[in-house]
């Protein structure tokens, strides 16, 4: 395999982790050769942004010594049995499957996960992306280390348990989190209120967590166990599987305040 300078790169998928990760190797020299893509047309709008062909057949893509498969889980195990036997460097970017899956593709696999929430109108710096290194051999991880030193990037080695938590607790971290803004700004609206006047606080609130553990800088009222202001505010939802919500997520902080 060559030095990470010479590295030509085909990027298997076009979706957001696709789109911020081959904009960032184009940026840093790295050339791609093809976006694949299931659907031609978001295989052409990457393409057009990193000088890199499109397709969306298997069959039309060139040599390259990297290939990064970036794709929804489920489809992996379908296209993979597509992809032609290599000796080149094959790596998956999830978070939720093992290395494994390309070990009858190339002798030189693994895994480079981003840990980020990824969408294509959201610009990214590469200092915002921790990513995950998983690799079948020596060589292959020391070759993906030196992509992410090239990158002016940060990695961690996981194994796929590792990489398995780690995904769990992104989803409680960020999909969940977020899920709850959703059910904030519903209770907003109900009162004709912007969401706006969330955000300082959203803001503030994960700030405070770059010193402070998550329980230390827990406030509120289940933190502070005034059952006077928790069973208010359960009378003031009109919705059973919240008011429910409302009462496990407060159990949760009592019992984290006992830590």
């Amino acid at each position: 395999m060559p030095q990470n300078d010479k590295l030509s790169i085909n990027m298997i998928g076009a979706g957001n982790v696709a789109w911020h990760l081959s904009q960032f190797l184009y940026s840093n020299g790295f050339k791609i050769n093809t976006i694949y893509s299931f659907h031609l047309e978001n295989a052409k709008q990457l393409a057009d942004l990193v000088q890199a062909k499109a397709i969306d057949k298997i069959a039309d893509i060139e040599p390259a010594d990297m290939f990064i498969l970036s794709l929804r889980d489920s489809v992996y195990q379908d296209l993979i049995v597509e992809i032609p036997k290599t000796e080149a460097l094959v790596v998956h970017t999830s978070g939720s499957l093992p290395k494994e899956i390309l070990k009858n593709i190339s002798p030189n696999y693994g895994v480079l996960y981003p840990f980020q929430t990824f969408n294509k109108i959201k610009k990214l710096s590469i200092e915002q992306i921790p990513f995950c290194i998983e690799a079948s051999n020596e060589q292959t991880q020391q070759l993906l280390d030196n992509l992410i030193d090239r990158l002016n990037g940060k990695y961690y080695h996981l194994n796929f348990h590792q990489r398995e938590k780690l995904h769990l607790a992104g989803v409680f971290a960020c999909n969940f989190s977020n899920a709850l803004y959703g059910l904030a700004e519903d209770i907003l609206k109900s009162e004709n209120i912007d969401f706006e006047i969330l955000k300082p606080l959203i803001s503030e609130t994960a700030q405070k967590i770059k010193y402070l553990s998550p329980q230390k800088a827990q406030t509120g009222p289940a933190a502070r166990q005034d059952y006077n202001i928790i069973n208010k505010h359960i009378a003031l939802l009109d919705n059973d599987n919240i008011r429910n919500l409302y009462r496990f997520l407060s159990q949760i902080i009592f019992e984290q305040q006992k830590k």
